[in-house]
């Protein structure tokens, strides 16, 4: 029975997998025969729903099966590429934005807000209409020249905030004791999991960083509109949120219009007569299927781009940054006689300490033969900026998140949650030592001396490495360390990091350090995963993590014992950001 049983399963996976590849050979064919096209006196329109990631992950088999998936995962710099592209074609007449801003960091945000300020410097039109205004559709839409607002829509101003669920009072009460080796004082990844409440230490570093990016976004979303700062920072300090009325009366935004009157100004740019059929225009994500075309390499040298995004893990892994796979495709640029420049972009919280010196190896090797760039993303902290650290010049935008050198090891002990559902655990070890990573039992005094020690030595090579890589004092180092993260334009005052731009402009550097004339070519080096990739992938994710719906346990409770768990199961120092926080 049970051969038969496993027969019969085999038979169903294999069938899956045959439907999914055909089904994957169906949308590719569809994909490359109905190309969109371009009509003269376009309106390109760029729905902001859509996701924005330097390196994005690929819908899952599940969603391309049941279609729950929106928009297909394109990188950041194509967005950004085809809209310097629709600058210069002379069937396009103006860009829209529309819709509301996916979840996404405020690097990327800057470096769009970017490319739509080189659009309308083309002396075209760029236009916005949201249902609702928050700050980062009006941080996107204040690079524009009109600005509309839909009825009853409101407009939110309202500073920044950030969340970090703390879960020491809870664990203690369900018998979870955490033990910590660190070093530095803000290295705070480990606090959710011992205190009730944020430190002080913390809360200073999370009050400036937070100050920085509200800096940036209010001075740049003012800079193009006629409101001064002030009258964005009195919106934030005064009410947070104004009606539309009241938003055209401080002059923050064009006027409030339906849809349908949006649609009649637009017209006006579109030379369409015709009101039932809108207005003349195609999606950005249309225009760059039937357009977009990568970098021609006319043999004048070549610029590698190569992408460091998710956490940093050992071994290898295309999904997070795997240290050996990271290091192997450094290596293969090093190697590559055609590749004289190397930017990487780093778009990481850190994770493994050992991971991110696989990692920095290489990219110092590769710096001693040819240019290496790092354009620093949304985050590049901990072990992001770790691998940052050797290259021949650091890139930053000024919102983005770096810094955080520090170390830290976790232990969490389950034994007290176990022994009040009944279960007790015994062990049987040949050594004193040898349940360094249980999570059922605690750590001797000399356990944790042994690990401090590693996380002392783990710190020193981390300052050491960045008081090289960015000629600096070694105690200079020390003093802007300890855990403590900075803003982009914090960084650059303090050394850290060298020029405040965009990848565009790392490329470019990249390019004029190597000697590259005109005609260089860019790869972009994204990651496509094979079918067979995402479905082992999403098998191995459907297979573990799962909460079990009848724990007596609190789902938040659950939520935090598995991350716990993870970093446990990494069985190594941990080199990453200080605690995740919800940026709203």
């Amino acid at each position: 029975m049970g051969t038969f049983l496993r027969q019969v399963l085999a038979s169903m996976v294999g069938v899956f997998l045959l439907g999914t590849l055909v089904l994957f050979w169906l949308m590719n064919a569809l994909k490359a025969t109905d190309l969109p096209v371009v009509q003269k006196d376009s309106i390109l329109t760029l729905i902001l729903a859509m996701p924005l990631a330097d390196d994005p992950v690929p819908p899952s088999v599940s969603e391309v099966v049941q279609g729950s998936f929106g928009h297909d995962p394109t990188p950041l710099h194509r967005f950004i590429g085809v809209l310097d592209q629709a600058a210069a074609d002379p069937r396009i007449v103006g860009l829209h934005l529309t819709g509301s801003v996916a979840a996404g960091g405020w690097a990327g945000l800057r470096e769009l807000r970017q490319a739509i300020l080189r659009f309308r410097a083309s002396g075209k039109q760029v236009s916005a209409w949201f249902p609702s205004i928050d700050e980062a559709s009006y941080y996107l839409a204040s690079a524009g020249d009109l600005i509309w607002l839909a009825p009853f829509g409101g407009f939110e101003w309202n500073g920044f905030q950030a969340e970090s669920q703390y879960y020491g009072g809870a664990f203690r009460r369900y018998g979870v004791e955490v033990q910590v080796t660190r070093v530095g004082k803000y290295k705070s990844a480990v606090e959710p999991y011992m205190l009730d409440q944020m430190s002080a230490e913390n809360r200073e570093q999370v009050a400036l960083l937070l100050g920085d990016l509200e800096d940036v976004r209010s001075a740049e979303s003012a800079a193009e509109i006629e409101p001064q700062r002030s009258d964005l920072d009195r919106v934030a300090q005064e009410s947070g949120l104004l009606t539309g009325a009241q938003a055209v009366d401080a002059a923050l935004i064009t006027a409030v219009l339906h849809r349908d009157e949006m649609e009649a100004e637009l017209r006006q740019l579109t030379g369409e007569e015709d009101a039932d059929q809108g207005f003349r225009s195609i999606w950005l994500e249309d225009y760059l299927a039937a357009e977009w075309e990568d970098d021609p390499w006319t043999g004048g040298g070549m610029v590698v781009v190569l992408f460091a995004e998710g956490e940093i893990v050992d071994g290898r892994s295309e999904i997070e940054v795997g240290g050996d796979s990271m290091a192997a495709k450094i290596r293969a640029v090093r190697l590559d006689d055609e590749v004289a420049a190397l930017v990487l972009r780093v778009n990481s919280p850190g994770g493994s300490a050992a991971a991110s010196e696989v990692i920095l190896r290489e990219v110092e090797l590769c710096a001693q033969v040819k240019p290496v760039i790092v354009s620093m993303g949304d985050v590049a902290a901990s072990g992001g900026y770790w691998i940052s650290s050797q290259a021949s010049e650091i890139y930053a935008q000024p919102s983005t998140i770096t810094g955080s050198i520090g170390v830290f090891g976790m232990l969490p002990n389950v034994a007290g949650l176990a022994a009040a559902h009944g279960i007790k655990i015994e062990t049987v070890q040949t050594a004193p030592h040898a349940n360094l990573w249980s999570m059922w039992q605690s750590k001797s005094d000399a356990t944790l001396a042994g690990l401090q020690a590693s996380v002392d030595e783990v710190y020193d090579a981390f300052l050491e490495r960045v008081s090289r890589g960015r000629a600096l004092e070694r105690d200079a180092v020390h003093q802007i360390a300890q855990g403590r993260v900075w803003s982009g334009k914090r960084a650059l005052e303090l050394g850290l990091v060298d020029q405040l731009g965009s990848l565009q402009e790392a490329v470019e550097r990249a390019a004029d350090r190597a000697g590259l004339k005109e005609g260089f070519g860019v790869s972009y080096r994204n990651h496509e995963p094979e079918l067979w990739e995402q479905i082992l992938a999403e098998l191995a994710m459907n297979g573990i993590g799962q909460i079990h719906s009848g724990s007596p346990l609190p789902a938040e409770v659950q939520h935090a014992l598995q991350r716990a768990r993870r970093l446990l199961q990494a069985r190594g120092l941990q080199a990453r950001m200080p605690w995740d926080l919800e940026l709203r």
